[in-house]
């Protein structure tokens, strides 16, 4: 092996993937240079590559453990590396968090595990076995002779958290959509709160949450919650003004609410929210409540308060603002609203509760970018390769990390990531969960657009979802969607990870519907997500019709997809019929053929059914349509009905479909 292809393959850049076609495709030799020029690499300088390929295979030969050592159960083996001429030493572990100290006499005896040889001397790996440690990350002392050497012990789970395994049910919902109770344009953790006691009176054991990411205050109609400024803050906007203790008795609060600007927001009823003007009126109500909170507050709550910034010191750090302490304020609301929505599902004995959803990535000029700059690569950005729902690829523009990179301070940026998300909530939807494996990197090659997969340290980032899973309990969810090697599947199924179905995508090899039975079990199943039409608007050909009217799609191709959709909803009507007596044919209403379909998949073994609101709500707008930005208004569209309106309307649905679920 050259030195160049060396590095290649111990820096992660891909060397062929199989296409969804089945076609293997190799990557260029300039296209994997220039993945590398992106993470700073030169690639004509001999010197430097001969420099990295010896730091990131030899060195590590030479280290009697690395910077992290993973501890993984049952086995609980310490893996060192040594001289094989030291194996008569003695070796002595210290761990001072857990008050251990470990000595073995001898290294005669252990299991060798690995080896490798340089200037003529043979370095070997063996497994040293440690008693129990409970799930978490621990400094450690290793000493083998006179020599000593630091690592950080990660004691790893077999799996994530897991729940009872019984069939639960949930309700997948973006939060903003929600008509707001107070009349202020934007679904809140009020609603939230409310949403919660209507869940449980139906049985249901989790709602799925769209991502709670922090936006860009400064630019409100940046609205996408898959491009945030921060995935480590929470956006204000959800922040419930009747919630907050410094609404009481507000008299500032009181006089803006009677204005003209907000009684003309609460007399509004718009389809499509304004976050221009939501934004701008809810940051007057919030400076309101701050400076109540400044000018009353407890000592109880101050203390309070002050503690939630020492505890999240961190990640408030990487706000940018003239008032870092009202942008604390507001971050600490957030936090204690969600926290009580949470609470809340779980005293109504919900089997999860608030299940949050985590992006693949942030925003190139956000705080989380600015602030862990370093570790990203350079000119790259993250997206996805053809498949049979985006045949030209995908450029998410959002940048890419570097995967070197993420390793600096023991996995510190994502561990820190992980846990801010897990907290308050019961699960973790990831999006795009082959990001810990590999990801698809954008960027230019002498021109022209280029990309290739570059590959992540796997089984350390799937360590921190166990350990982090454990801490928090808290379920997880990969979503696994588009090309996914096979290795990626098994590793997520092994580590008890659920799978993110949709059933629109559920096929046999002769594009029939999969049959009830073998849908997948270990899975979050879904008719629908934020990124395919509402059913309603699916079945009445209204999202074909919504395309052709913001010219995304002209009059020929409108007539082919129309086309293609009545096949679709043949194959449909198929699965359905086999699985009832009642015959259902294209005529049928689609709230009909919604509910028998809702119906079938509630016999099916999926442990993870999730019904989506939009849905239940006759929805024909898609709340998001992937390739667009400008073109069509995406993270906007408001819920027609309220919460109780939804709920009481489809009670007779709900009951059926928790009498077939926990039956």
């Amino acid at each position: 092996m050259d030195a160049l292809s060396q590095l290649f393959y111990l820096h992660g850049i891909g060397y062929e993937f199989t296409k969804y076609t089945g076609e293997q495709v190799v990557f260029s030799e300039d296209t994997r240079k220039q993945a590398l020029q992106c993470c700073g690499i030169d690639t004509n300088d001999a010197n430097q590559i001969a420099h990295l390929n010896y730091e990131l295979d030899a060195a590590t030969w030479q280290q009697l453990v690395p910077c992290v050592s993973l501890l993984e159960w049952p086995e609980n083996t310490l893996k060192i590396r040594i001289d094989e001429r030291q194996q008569h030493l003695c070796v002595g572990i210290k761990v001072e968090a857990l008050d251990l100290d470990l000595a073995f006499q001898t290294m005669r005896d252990l299991p060798v595990t690995g080896e490798y040889y340089l200037h003529g001397v043979r370095y070997i790996e063996v497994a040293l076995e440690l008693p129990f440690i409970p799930a978490g990350y621990y400094d450690a002392t290793i000493k083998v002779g006179e020599q000593f050497s630091n690592t950080q012990v990660w004691s790893v789970p077999e799996q994530v958290y897991q729940v009872d395994d019984i069939k639960l049910t949930g309700l997948s919902i973006q939060l903003y959509t929600l008509k707001n109770k107070a009349l202020l344009g934007v679904g809140d953790f009020s609603d939230l709160l409310s949403l919660t006691h209507l869940c449980s009176a139906q049985n249901m054991d989790y709602i799925l949450l769209n991502p709670l990411h922090l936006l860009f205050a400064d630019m409100p109609e940046r609205a996408s919650p898959y491009s945030p400024n921060s995935r480590a803050l929470l956006n204000p906007l959800y922040i419930a003004i009747d919630l907050c203790d410094d609404a009481n008795n507000n008299t500032e609060l009181n006089a803006l609410m009677q204005s003209d600007d907000v009684i003309s927001l609460m007399q509004s009823n718009d389809q499509f929210i304004n976050y221009e003007n939501v934004s701008r009126i809810k940051y007057t109500l919030f400076k309101a409540l701050y400076s109540q909170f400044e000018l009353t507050a407890s000592n109880e709550r101050r203390q309070a308060f002050t503690a939630f910034c020492n505890t999240h010191t961190s990640t408030l750090n990487t706000l940018e603002s003239d008032n870092l302490t009202f942008d604390y304020y507001l971050q600490w609301q957030a936090y204690l609203q969600l926290a009580l929505c949470q609470k809340s599902c779980i005293e109504l004995g919900m089997a999860i509760g608030l299940i949050n959803d985590l992006a693949v990535g942030c925003a190139g000029d956000g705080a989380e970018f600015k602030n862990q700059q370093s570790l990203f690569s350079q000119e790259a950005s993250v997206g996805a390769p053809p498949d049979p729902w985006a045949e030209a690829g995908q450029n998410w523009g959002l940048p890419a990390l570097n995967p070197r990179s993420l390793s600096n301070n023991h996995f510190e940026f994502y561990r820190s990531l992980i846990r801010a998300n897990m907290q308050n909530v019961g699960g973790l939807r990831i999006d795009h969960v082959m990001a810990i494996r590999r990801l698809w990197w954008c960027f230019e090659t002498n021109g022209k657009q280029d990309g290739c997969y570059v590959y992540y340290p796997f089984e350390h980032l799937l360590a921190i979802l166990k350990i982090e899973s454990h801490i928090n309990q808290s379920i997880v969810i990969g979503e696994d969607l588009g090309v996914v090697p096979p290795e990626v599947r098994d590793a997520l199924a092994s580590s008890g990870i659920f799978s993110n179905s949709l059933f629109y995508f559920e096929k046999q090899h002769d594009d029939e519907f999969l049959l009830v039975n073998d849908l997948p079990s270990r899975c979050l199943l879904m008719i629908a997500n934020h990124d395919v039409p509402p059913f309603m608007g699916w079945w009445q050909h209204d999202d074909l019709d919504i395309k052709q009217q913001y010219s995304l799609i002209n009059e020929q191709q409108c007539n082919d997809l129309t086309h293609q959709r009545v096949k679709e909803q043949e194959r449909l009507l198929r699965f359905i019929n086999a699985n009832q007596t009642k015959e259902l044919n294209l005529q049928a209403n689609a709230m009909d053929v919604y509910k028998s379909l809702a119906l079938c998949l509630a016999k099916s073994q999926s442990r993870l059914l999730a019904l989506q609101i939009d849905d239940l709500d006759e929805q024909l707008y898609s709340v998001n349509i992937p390739g667009t930005d400008t073109e069509y208004p995406n993270w906007r569209r408001v819920l027609t009905h309220t919460c109780e309106e939804i709920f009481s309307k489809n009670a007779s649905l709900l009951a059926a479909i928790d009498s077939i679920r926990k039956g």
